[in-house]
């Protein structure tokens, strides 16, 4: 008789639920959304309420549709975004909605961290200073909700806080740690200077685990919320980042990760630590690896924003309301040419990270002339965002570790259009994994939790995936160079613009 796994990824805007057999299977899969509150320019808020109960809704979904009896799962373990904590008092209640990790607000604190100890936290993080971080976001809470910060005694990144509901477990593994700012990479340890740095004590800090440890068991209560058995082992779990690229089979040194998520990034497995100004450095889940993330701010939530912004007539219209947002925007750039009829954008809707780690950068259309139309802005955005990728590829050439393998992945990864914009703008071949979610790699580490895998060769040599091929079009490769250039150069030029109109709308805020 098989044994099923569960794997969970809790992300950006929803929960994403997989029971897969011993084999990778999949069985039945389930994404139930939850909502991201925006209350003002800049800022944007979750709560975990929402994390756990999207979770226990989406496991019921699938052990509903699988009619896989609760106690055939034997594993279960859970990945989601970085930085994003949850605010407890000591008895796990929440105090405060959580900061998300798009949300911009504590940029004044980011730059008088980095005026007063930017080095230190530099030396000591191996990442530099950034809103998304929960550093600057603690010192944030502690300067405007001080009420709050007094009380704050617990804080748990997404992942860690939906498997606390489910095993009543107080931990998270090291590269969440490193991902709050308040580890000491080098050391491998709590930092009592970093967390000093806003007046937060050490022994508030969950405990550091391996990934792949089994962490707690389904409680009683867990199991009423959610179908599954009391007593089922949970794993420790990971970012959803590094778990997704483990489950793809990126596990050797040399393999690099383009991803087309709500937000894109561009990782690479490594053989050491590369400490950049523009990147961040996580231990991979492998130990004797490292996982190294140019992340930026824009992806398919930037696809989003366009078919909501530009397209409301035509989804007013009858009969395109049946189609799904992207897919108008997909069909769009699809009558548009390479290169957009030489319109630009850049996708800085949330300020940007990697490479620029600038919050006061903001998005624009460069070129805008009386040709252009709305097919030409829906493939301008695409590019945009491929243009962005390969920003961040560029810098990740630079970190000394000779790429391999690359690999294409992330919901806006489904889109033929788009992937094949990312592989012409890259001018490199791509690999397009059958099966790439953070959910599936989450029933992998399970399963090596549990012991029926032996480690993540094992594991992958039983589950592992198939992938397409894509190549770049050898006739476009003029052509995007030299929009690139211009893309670039644009982004440096307008730098000081975007703080100035940022500041503007502030002041009129206040």
């Amino acid at each position: 008789m098989a044994d099923y796994l569960i794997g969970i990824d809790v992300g950006s805007s929803a929960c994403k639920c997989l029971i897969t057999d011993d084999t990778g299977r999949a069985i039945a899969e389930y994404s139930q959304p939850y909502p991201t509150c925006r209350p003002r320019d800049g800022w944007a808020e979750q709560d975990p309420q929402d994390w756990y109960h999207s979770t226990c809704s989406a496991i019921r979904r699938c052990l509903e549709a699988s009619r896989i009896a609760p106690q055939r799962i034997i594993g279960i373990a859970v990945a989601g975004p970085a930085h994003s904590v949850a605010l407890m008092d000591d008895s796990g209640a929440i105090l405060h909605p959580t900061i998300h990790w798009s949300d911009l607000r504590c940029a004044a604190q980011c730059e008088r961290l980095e005026a007063a100890r930017g080095d230190d936290i530099f030396a000591a993080s191996l990442c530099r200073l950034n809103p998304a971080w929960t550093l600057p976001q603690l010192l944030w809470l502690r300067e405007e909700r001080p009420s709050v910060y007094r009380r704050l005694r617990r804080i748990l990144v997404v992942k860690d806080y939906v498997r606390y509901r489910l095993t009543g477990g107080y931990q998270t593994d090291v590269y969440d740690a490193i991902g709050t700012q308040l580890y000491d990479v080098r050391r491998g340890d709590w930092s009592d200077d970093l967390a000093g740095l806003v007046g937060f004590q050490r022994e508030w800090l969950p405990e550091v685990l391996p990934a792949t440890a089994v962490s707690g068991r389904v409680t009683p209560s867990a199991a009423r919320d959610t179908g599954l058995l009391a007593g089922t082992p949970v794993a420790l779990g990971s970012g959803d980042s590094v778990v997704e690229a483990a489950g793809i089979g990126a596990i050797q040194a040399g393999h690099c990760i383009l991803k087309l998520g709500t937000a894109a990034n561009v990782n690479l497995v490594m053989r050491q630590a590369h400490p950049a100004a523009g990147a961040i450095n996580y231990r991979h889940i492998v130990e004797s690896l490292w996982f190294a993330i140019t992340a930026t701010n824009a992806g398919a939530s930037t696809a989003d924003w366009f078919g909501e912004t530009f397209l409301r007539p035509i989804a007013a219209d009858p009969a395109t309301q049946a189609a799904p947002t992207f897919a108008r925007v997909e069909a769009l750039a699809a009558d548009s040419p390479p290169g957009a009829n030489g319109l630009l954008f850049h996708p800085y809707l949330h300020g940007e990270r990697s490479p620029y780690w600038d919050p006061h950068l903001r998005g624009d259309f460069v070129g805008i002339g009386r040709r252009h139309r709305l097919e030409d802005f829906a493939r301008a955005v695409l590019e945009g965002v491929a243009f962005s990728l390969r920003d961040c590829l560029d810098l990740v050439k630079t970190f000394g570790e000779p790429i391999t393998n690359r690999h294409l992945i992330g919901g806006g990864a489904k889109s033929k259009i788009w992937s094949q914009i990312v592989c012409d703008v890259i001018g490199q071949t791509l690999s397009k994994p059958a099966v790439q979610s953070a959910a599936f790699g989450s029933a992998v580490l399970a399963g090596i939790a549990v012991g029926l895998f032996q480690g993540w060769p094992q594991a992958l040599a039983a589950c592992a995936p198939t992938s397409d091929v894509l190549r770049p079009r050898a006739g476009l490769r003029r052509l995007y160079n030299e929009q690139y250039a211009v893309y670039k150069e644009v982004a440096r030029d307008l730098r000081g613009h975007d703080r100035r109109l940022g500041q503007i709308i502030a002041d009129e805020e206040l």
